[in-house]
């Protein structure tokens, strides 16, 4: 789980190498063609309206405090992928918009690790995620697309970090990721407990 967790994170790091900041989520289509089973990939608008899902990640037994987020000089903890193991980025932060073509820049900032909340971390996702892709003269690019309503994993990982380190974290060099199975759309809270 943390492989896949850092593999999705993967193309960032030269963005990361250069201190890119903010906060993330993941990218691609899910499905097999069946109905139920996730679509293909669609067209964004200027929102996704399928609906929405929420992921929630807690410590076990109540000790979300014991844990932080914070990889890789961002705030993200949740990843999407498809039941064929295909991530989708959930935002092309310090990325090439495809439909531009325009390069960006990365602030030169670093955010540093965050404690969970008391009753852990919460996150709602409209479907929208950013494929890569390329423009112009093969730079690579993000283009925004819905996800179809279908089948979906979400991995949320955090990493442990002593009590008594006071509000700032330590973080430990490997998170600990639990892998959940969801439907999109959805009403039900897609909860991971670490």
């Amino acid at each position: 789980m943390v492989a896949r967790f850092l593999a999705v994170l993967a193309p960032s790091a030269f963005f990361l190498a250069i201190g890119c900041g903010g906060r993330t989520p993941m990218s691609s289509p899910e499905g097999d063609g069946s109905a139920g089973g996730g679509g293909g990939l669609e067209d964004a608008p200027a929102a996704c309206t399928a609906g929405t899902v929420t992921f929630h990640m807690r410590g076990a037994a109540g000790n979300s405090s014991s844990y932080c987020t914070g990889f890789n000089c961002s705030h993200d903890w949740v990843t999407v992928r498809t039941q064929q193991d295909e991530p989708m980025a959930l935002h092309a932060r310090c990325s090439t918009k495809c439909d531009d073509c325009q390069v960006v820049g990365c602030p030169a900032i670093c955010i540093e690790p965050k404690r969970l909340e008391a009753d852990g971390e919460r996150l709602t996702w409209d479907g929208t995620y950013w494929p890569e892709a390329t423009c112009g003269a093969g730079q690579p690019c993000r283009t925004k697309r819905c996800a179809s309503p279908g089948r979906y994993v979400a991995t949320m990982c955090a990493s442990a970090s002593p009590p008594d380190a006071g509000p700032s974290c330590a973080v430990r060099a490997m998170p600990k990721c639990v892998d959940v199975k969801f439907e999109y759309p959805s009403a039900a809270i897609v909860e991971g407990a670490i």
